[in-house]
């Protein structure tokens, strides 16, 4: 069938170019077909008529999803494979004025396979992060924005961790690419089965280390607090926009400030911006990080700031002026200095 055809010919050329995102736009007469690339959409192809419909009823029935349900958002999950790539994709679609609107996000691309000092970590905040993984427990948390790189950074992180000698486990959702020697588990709230009760479960298990994909909510919160406080190293994300901001978001999800002030080593925030190859060109990007290294030794909290190593307005002027990006790139990141 041509629409299979297409379909497959959109999914391969997205892989292939390391796109993050396939958005199909509905319109009046079709679909609009655009990529995610470098954090932009470009446009693709637009698909007309009657083969617009069948692509989306295909995406939905290979998603799980229920192609008789128009009227309600809905997600999905697809392990793709293809003539040269394979991969899987988590699915939304959204009813909209012209029909379905259908995201794929394309798990476990490139971003999560590279070292700190490929996602662009500079080599001083490179060696302080490897030392901070090597406190043997604590909490460790890195916040952004969606679509900041955090899971890139999550993953290289991990990498750097003495599997052999010990037990990592990950919640994660989903699981976005294999890590060697780490026991990863699928978070799936259709089913009840949630970060919090899912940590419950995996503080049984005996672990020396564990990745919590994201704290969403007031339990996962302590429940992480609490694992780090029980002699675990934890490290997890949350959404917030600086390294010192993880102090407030995790105290305004329930955790009590002493138990925050005993359990947090680290906090990472970072941001993307596309990499300046020549003059005016760009290709693939690269991170930005702010870090707070909590001492070892006694610390003030009062005066927090003084503990930040180095700040996302520091990085990006250290990056436009080694030539890294450009001061357009920073500001479309949010970055201001």
């Amino acid at each position: 069938m041509y629409v299979d055809i297409t379909l497959d010919e959109i999914i391969e050329y997205a892989m292939e170019v390391h796109s993050s995102d396939i958005h199909f736009d509905p319109m009046e007469d079709g679909i609009h077909v655009r990529l995610r690339l470098d954090g932009l959409l470009q446009d693709y192809m637009t698909i007309g008529g009657a083969d617009a419909d069948l692509l989306t009823n295909r995406i939905k029935v290979f998603s799980g999803m229920d192609i008789s349900e128009k009227r309600l958002p809905q997600d999905g999950r697809w392990d793709w494979c293809g003539k040269q790539y394979a991969g899987t994709m988590r699915v939304s679609s959204l009813p909209s004025l012209y029909g379905e609107t259908i995201v794929c996000r394309l798990m476990g691309n490139a971003g999560v396979h590279k070292t700190l000092r490929e996602l662009g970590m500079p080599a001083e905040l490179e060696c302080r992060i490897e030392q901070l993984l090597n406190r043997p427990y604590g909490l460790i948390v890195i916040c952004g924005p969606t679509g900041s790189g955090k899971t890139s950074t999550l993953y290289a992180m991990l990498r750097l961790l003495h599997r052999k000698e010990t037990k990592l486990i990950c919640l994660e959702d989903p699981v976005e690419s294999p890590i060697e020697g780490a026991i990863q588990i699928g978070i799936n709230e259709k089913i009840g089965f949630t970060f919090s009760k899912g940590l419950r479960a995996v503080l049984r298990q005996d672990p020396d280390s564990i990745m919590i994909g994201e704290i969403r909510d007031n339990e996962t919160a302590q429940l992480a607090v609490k694992a780090a406080l029980t002699g675990h190293r934890v490290l997890t994300t949350v959404h917030t926009n600086t390294a010192i901001g993880v102090v407030s978001r995790l105290i305004d999800m329930g955790v009590e400030p002493y138990l925050l002030r005993a359990t947090l080593i680290g906090s990472l925030s970072q941001r993307l911006v596309r990499r300046l190859v020549n003059s005016g060109q760009y290709k693939g990007r690269m991170g930005l990080f702010e870090y707070l290294e909590i001492p070892t030794t006694a610390m003030d909290w009062n005066c927090i700031d003084d503990y930040v190593v180095v700040t996302l307005q520091e990085s990006a002027k250290q990056a436009i002026e080694a030539g890294y990006t450009s001061n357009e790139e920073v500001r479309r990141a949010g970055i201001f200095y």
